[in-house]
């Protein structure tokens, strides 16, 4: 009887480690879910910056900074995404689909294809007028963005 009260205390220890190592993973989880979230609002600033600037109502240095921004920013994406955290794993707080982890290699080339383009972007701001830097963002928009969220990112719910 000793034997049995014995196991079912080590039971109940491991039980409980596996409680909090699991615990542990959500919140580790949750908190690569902001961290997404707060990268992606800042790309989103980065290209209203941008469209300010081809529309005539922001500065050129912003939009400079900004296309520089989502430059540096484009060989962040992909560790973002770790697996585990799609909308099947934390449905409601994330529109991450699963298809980013079942088709990978497309996934993996996105953030190649925004380097690119807002590379095209900042050059340019450099020498080029607002006119012509408008079509570079909407490039960017539809072929950069676009090709992540269109395929990766399920509709925002409001």
């Amino acid at each position: 009887m000793a034997r049995i009260g014995k196991f079912s205390a080590m039971a109940a220890v491991a039980l409980g480690v596996a409680s909090l190592a699991a615990a542990s993973v959500a919140q580790d989880k949750s908190a690569i879910l902001k961290e997404r979230q707060d990268f992606m609002k800042a790309q989103s600033a980065d290209t209203k910056a941008i469209n300010d600037y081809a529309k005539g109502m922001g500065d050129k240095a912003s939009a400079q900074k900004a296309a520089d921004d989502l430059i540096a920013r484009s060989g962040k994406i992909v560790a973002l995404f770790p697996a585990g955290t799609s909308t099947a794993d934390f449905p409601g707080k994330t529109n991450a689909k699963p298809e980013i982890w079942t088709d990978r290699a497309k996934f993996e080339a996105v953030p190649v294809a925004l380097k690119g383009l807002a590379t095209k972007v900042s050059e340019t701001i450099k020498t080029g007028a607002p006119a012509d830097v408008g079509l570079a963002a909407a490039d960017l928009g539809k072929n950069g963005c676009g090709a992540c969220h269109g395929t990766f990112r399920a509709p925002l719910q409001h």
